[in-house]
């Protein structure tokens, strides 16, 4: 009995093959899914730029400039065919694009020939008032703007080397009136207010308001703390019905946000509660103002030692009276004795050495011979700053 032979097996398919099915079957070569990719990344780009100009100018000044742009193509398309071929001066497009553009700023630089070129000329003539009026429009509508934004503290701030002040309470203004009167430096000196209000609270030139919550990251780089010189974090009485406990907390987190955002900012910071003392210590701050332990003890040595609180008013304010300083000891005093010091400085400078600064602590009413080194800090109490160096 004779079988048939079996069938041969089919060839394998080349490496081409898979790719013209998979092509057939509607697969996209790499190169053009890119290309997609690409146009719908260009694509989104102009929309997301056409959606801040629409926020920038308000959507009636928008939609104005919208249709006024459409106006200039069509009359440089009009313009185009219409004088293309008759009219050695609009040789290709370009001409006719320049042609309109000049036309609507001063008068066209060359004549029409055709009924049509004339007849544009007349439109794009009547184009100039308009476009004037929805650019002035424009201009002061991105200008009212930019005033709304900064009153209401919904802008943002590039300073550098500024002072922030994160938080508000009636000690605000104090704060201020206090840099302002420090002289020229300290009137010109930038300052940002970054708190929980809806207007700014003071009418200050060199000081910008920024509505935010100052415990935010976001709110604290809008308010420039990544570039910021010094914070002042205020125990912050701005949100209603806060509790002491709460507002130590609120400055707590504050205070940690800055310092993540900004480790070289100098951060003075505002504790409500005593007990509260040992949680800020953990963090980096700089400079730590208890409130309830300051106020106390001024009651308690005023009512001992009375008259002190008019004394460390006329010290703490300025310009009146004297002031504290910190001087840096020049290297020419290294090795001297404090009383010798002492006794220079009262001499030449009219000033009174009250501490020193060694390293990160410092040593008040410092004995007779205590020896100075170079680099060393005096706490002076002075009329005006000493030029010791």
């Amino acid at each position: 009995m004779k079988t048939d032979p079996a069938p041969a097996p089919a060839p394998a398919p080349t490496s081409a093959e898979p790719r013209d099915r998979g092509a057939s079957a509607g697969g996209k070569p790499p190169g053009r899914r890119k290309e997609r990719r690409g146009a719908r990344w260009g694509t989104s780009m102009v929309l997301l730029a056409l959606r801040k100009v629409q926020r920038a100018l308000g959507p009636a000044v928008f939609a104005g400039l919208l249709v006024l742009s459409a106006l200039y193509w069509i009359s440089t398309f009009v313009i185009y065919f219409a004088e293309h071929g008759r009219n050695a001066d609009f040789a290709n497009f370009r001409s006719a694009l320049y042609w309109v553009f000049i036309k609507v700023i001063d008068s066209a630089p060359w004549d029409v020939q055709t009924t049509l070129g004339k007849v544009m000329d007349y439109t794009v003539g009547l184009l100039k008032p308009i476009s004037i009026a929805v650019v002035t429009a424009a201009l002061t509508s991105h200008l009212f703007q930019m005033i709304v934004r900064r009153g209401s503290g919904m802008g943002r701030t590039r300073m550098k080397n500024h002072i922030v002040i994160c938080g508000w309470s009636s000690k605000g203004a104090e704060i201020l009136r206090e840099i302002r009167s420090r002289g020229l430096e300290g009137r010109r000196r930038p300052v940002v207010i970054l708190a929980h209000l809806d207007t700014s609270p003071t009418n200050d030139d060199y000081t910008t308001f920024i509505a935010g919550d100052p415990t935010s990251a976001a709110d604290l780089k809008r308010a420039g703390i990544e570039g910021a010189d010094v914070a002042l974090v205020l125990a912050d009485n701005s949100y209603p019905d806060i509790d002491a406990e709460d507002v130590d907390s609120r400055t707590l987190l504050t205070t940690l946000a800055v310092e993540s955002l900004n480790p070289a900012c100098y951060t003075c910071v505002e504790v409500v509660r005593s007990s509260n003392r040992e949680h800020f210590a953990r963090t980096k701050a700089d400079e730590l103002v208890v409130s309830a332990h300051l106020t106390g003890a001024l009651l308690a040595h005023s009512a001992m030692a009375r008259g002190l609180s008019r004394v460390l008013d006329d010290l703490l304010t300025y310009p009146e009276g004297d002031e504290f300083y910190w001087v840096p000891v020049p290297p020419r005093w290294g090795g001297r004795r404090f009383a010798d010091v002492l006794a220079d400085m009262k001499g030449r400078f009219d000033c009174l050495p009250l501490a020193v600064s060694r390293d990160s602590g410092y040593t008040t009413n410092p004995p007779a011979d205590y020896v100075l080194q170079a680099g060393d800090r005096l706490l002076v109490l002075a009329k005006t700053e000493p030029a010791v160096g």
